[in-house]
């Protein structure tokens, strides 16, 4: 009988194909147990590296978000909404505590600040009362302006009230009544005296002399308004004009003081005793301008300037004392004053140089 074949061990275990290996329920997976252990062992590596670079620059601890670094989570609207009810609960004022720790100036500064808040809030509040009586003060004098009423005529009308209110009826009767003949006149009630006696003579009828009555009050009015008019376009040019003049007086005043500046800046530089002489010059200046008259430019006013330092040194230079030419002294061998020959010998030129040192 012949010998079977036998399986080798390799042979045995190989698995058939498309089938997966048997693995023993004892037998860990190693594989596994390597990849969980270098996580860990990495993990661990990485915080303990950040800790210390934590530790080392606290900086990044810092620069990690708010919700972190607070634990709240709350978002930047809400932390700011907490900000604001926050300052909304603080005092206006600081307490002693607080202004015992500042220096002595900055306490003095921060209570004169609290001084002029207080001063303010206490004229705010006086302004806030008298409000309603400048608004109505505002609509009478509005109300007068537009019906181009006088201030005469308002304190007649004033008191005219008065009189009626306190039962005072002769002085209120004295005082409407030129007013009641001129609407009565205006009206055709009444006619003025001499239309009554033309219609008494028959020269017009009675409704002629209403009519005419009315219209001459009317051209009068009319005429009274145009003046009127007239008046106040004349007198709001003028406030103009006065205004404008104003502004370019100011104009050409700052224009001449900053030439007259800088020629004087120039003058400076060119004479050095300049300095000895400027109040001089200045009290000159107005001398000038009083034989001359203001200055109408900026030229003119340097011509000013000019012709007063010209004045000045005129002056300086007369009470300076006049420049004469040396001359040498007389000798002691009595030598007379001229030019010194020339030595023709050893003996000539040391007798020279004798004479000039005893000069």
């Amino acid at each position: 009988m012949a010998d079977e074949p036998t399986l080798s061990s390799d042979e045995t275990t190989s698995p058939l194909p498309g089938e997966q290996p048997a693995s023993s329920p004892h037998a860990p997976d190693a594989s596994a147990q390597s990849s969980s252990a270098a996580d860990q062992t990495s993990g661990e590596t990485h915080e303990s590296l950040l800790e210390a670079v934590q530790q080392a620059v606290p900086e990044l601890r810092s620069s990690q978000p708010q919700e972190q670094r607070d634990g709240s989570g709350a978002s930047p609207a809400q932390v700011a909404q907490s900000a604001s009810t926050q300052d909304a609960d603080l005092p206006d004022d600081p307490t002693p505590e607080e202004l015992a720790r500042y220096s002595q100036s900055a306490n003095k500064r921060v209570t004169k600040l609290l001084d002029q808040r207080r001063d303010l809030r206490a004229e705010n509040a006086r302004l806030k009362g008298i409000e309603p009586s400048a608004q109505a003060a505002d609509s009478v004098t509005k109300y007068l302006r537009d019906n181009d009423i006088s201030r005469e005529d308002f304190l007649l009308t004033l008191e005219l009230a008065a009189a009626m209110r306190r039962g005072d009826f002769r002085t209120f009767y004295a005082g409407v009544q030129p007013y009641v003949k001129l609407a009565e006149e205006y009206l055709g009630v009444s006619l003025p005296p001499d239309l009554q006696e033309q219609v008494r003579q028959g020269h017009m009828t009675t409704q002629a002399a209403q009519a005419f009555s009315r219209e001459r009050m009317d051209r009068a009015m009319a005429q009274n308004n145009f003046q009127r008019t007239q008046q106040q376009h004349r007198q709001f040019a003028e406030q103009s004009t006065a205004q404008q003049q104003q502004q370019q007086r100011a104009f050409l005043a700052n224009q001449v003081r900053d030439t007259v500046n800088a020629w004087e800046a120039k003058i400076m530089q060119s004479d050095p005793d300049y300095a000895a002489k400027r109040a001089a010059v200045q009290d000159t200046m107005w001398a000038v301008v009083r034989e001359r008259g203001v200055p109408q430019s900026a030229d003119h006013a340097v011509k000013i300037a000019e012709e007063a330092l010209r004045r000045v040194n005129e002056r300086y230079r007369s009470w300076a004392p006049q420049r004469r030419p040396t001359s040498r002294a007389p000798s002691s061998t009595g030598r007379t004053t001229g030019a010194t020959p020339e030595p023709r010998t050893l003996a000539d030129a040391v007798k020279v140089a004798r004479e000039t040192a005893r000069l």
